[in-house]
């Protein structure tokens, strides 16, 4: 009994709402049931919509991505700095009269829904650009919701949350595309609605339930203009960088149209979308649970003077968890997509392997942006986000103009992955974090790396995707396996 008491009291620790471990163990823990259902659904949706269906709704994700991005003018990253709970409550308000503000103009423009497709040169995109405003007041209003409780450090239901998003996306897109239905790009679409419909509605209860008499009473025109005013950065100078940031992400999607026929561009971004779907979006989750608590002791680290040392540390874990992942699949990639999605999906593979590096720094700077925020940096944040912006879109453009899809994607790889190193080392370099502090945690998995790598290398001459996967699975296992070992994280405390 004193042992079942003593683990018990070692897992409340762990996963405790306080400090900076406990809430990223706990938003991590669903990050990895996320990934786990993510990957098993990927495997039964490319099997069930072609890559042209897919492409079509990796387009319409890439338009509530950008529009989602600047909608509510950044005002809800303010939410983390006012002392007062009823001061920070005007943020919402101010936030979500912006979101729509943002939506009536959408929802005017979508009167021209067909010249907006043609403009883009995605004509196949028109029928759904009418759903883009009510998307996005799901989207931003859960993702409001979602910052209040960060606020107020309920992990364990956005975690839930998170989990539910999921589990609705997939679960909408699976049933849509299977018998009897068997739905088009539609199917796809309408699961990502669904998704965050439900996401949207859990967040808003439950930040509701905690705090409405709070939320509630600083609802006035007064105060939202004030706070307008006093946090008028993160609109000025935030909301354009996270403008260019979404750009960055979505750029593929966007250009690709302009450079190929709508045939090959839509299934070609089929394929892309399921690149992009097995190394940015399960990384954007381990980012965004370590981005919310990170947050918040970044804010409390900058007064106390201590925010290299806790930026340090949150950069060495997210090294530790992308490295050897982005390495597995430039080696591995088009074999374990081609036993994972289907042989038709190798493609895939092939353009996962020149994008890895670039989605996974971006996935690692991602969180740590947010020393930006806390030294009110905005304006060196807009313009390193400008800086990444026009070297990522010249490569596209120059790759584009060769031809091929290949060909653009590499340029892509290569310039994302230099400038995201680049952003990501004058981030740490603002926290204060020493010269060695950035470099070490590279050269330290890279080293763990080696025995995990062997093995898929060694599995590769055989020739033999599941040998390939094998090894992958073998060598994940061996890597975390010693970076867990070396690191001691379950150490006793």
């Amino acid at each position: 009994m004193a042992d079942q008491t003593g683990v018990m009291k070692k897992l409340s620790r762990l996963f405790s709402t306080e400090g900076l471990s406990g809430p990223i163990l706990t938003l991590l823990s669903a990050s990895g049931v996320v990934m786990v259902i993510l990957y098993l659904a990927l495997g039964v949706i490319t099997r069930l919509y072609l890559p042209e269906e897919i492409g079509i709704g990796k387009y319409f994700v890439t338009i509530m991505g950008l529009v989602g991005a600047v909608a509510s003018l950044r005002y809800e990253d303010a939410l983390m700095l006012p002392k007062k709970d009823q001061d920070a409550a005007v943020l919402i308000w101010l936030s979500g009269a912006a979101m729509l503000l943002s939506a009536a103009v959408l929802t005017v423009l979508s009167f021209w829904s067909t010249e907006i497709a043609d403009l883009l040169d995605f004509p196949a995109i028109a029928p759904y650009l009418p759903l883009v405003p009510l998307t996005l007041i799901c989207m931003r209003s859960g993702k409001i919701a979602e910052f209040w409780l960060v606020r107020k450090r309920a992990f364990r239901h956005i975690s839930a949350c998170h989990v539910g998003l999921t589990l609705a996306l997939v679960t909408g897109r699976i049933g849509a595309g299977s018998p009897p239905i068997h739905a088009n790009e539609a199917g796809h679409i309408g699961g990502f609605i669904f998704g965050h419909i439900v996401s949207s509605t859990l967040l808003i209860w439950m930040a509701l339930r905690r705090s409405a008499a709070a939320i509630g009473s600083a609802l006035s025109w007064k105060r939202m203009i004030q706070a307008a005013i006093r946090y008028r950065r993160f609109a000025l100078f935030s909301t354009p960088s996270a403008m260019i940031g979404a750009m960055t992400g979505y750029l593929p999607v966007l250009l690709v149209p302009f450079f190929f026929d709508t045939a090959t561009a839509e299934e070609e971004l089929g394929y892309y979308a399921a690149a992009f779907g097995a190394i940015a979006i399960p990384m954007s989750y381990v980012g965004r649970s370590v981005a919310h608590p990170f947050f918040i002791s970044a804010a409390e680290a900058q007064l106390s003077g201590t925010l290299a040392t806790i930026t340090s540390l949150v950069h060495r874990r997210l090294i530790m968890v992308g490295i050897f992942p982005v390495l597995a699949v430039m080696f591995a990639g088009p074999d374990f997509f081609e036993l994972w999605l289907g042989v038709d999906w190798r493609r895939a593979g092939i353009f996962a392997t020149y994008i890895a590096a670039w989605m996974v720094l971006g996935s690692i700077v991602s969180p740590l942006t947010r020393v930006y925020d806390v030294t009110e940096s905005q304006r060196l944040d807009f313009l390193m986000a400008l800086i990444l912006l026009v070297c990522l879109s010249s490569a596209l453009i120059l790759g584009g103009r060769s031809g091929s899809v290949d060909t653009m994607l590499i340029a892509a790889g290569i310039a994302g992955a230099i400038v995201r190193g680049i952003q990501l080392f004058v981030i740490l370099r603002l926290a204060g974090v020493s010269w060695r502090e950035c470099i070490a945690p590279y050269w330290d998995f890279l080293l763990l790396s080696l025995p995990g790598l062997a093995l898929i290398i060694a599995a590769l001459q055989l020739d033999n995707k599941w040998g390939t996967t094998g090894a992958l699975v073998l060598g994940a296992a061996c890597y975390f396996g010693l970076a867990i070992w070396k690191e001691r994280l379950f150490r006793n405390s």
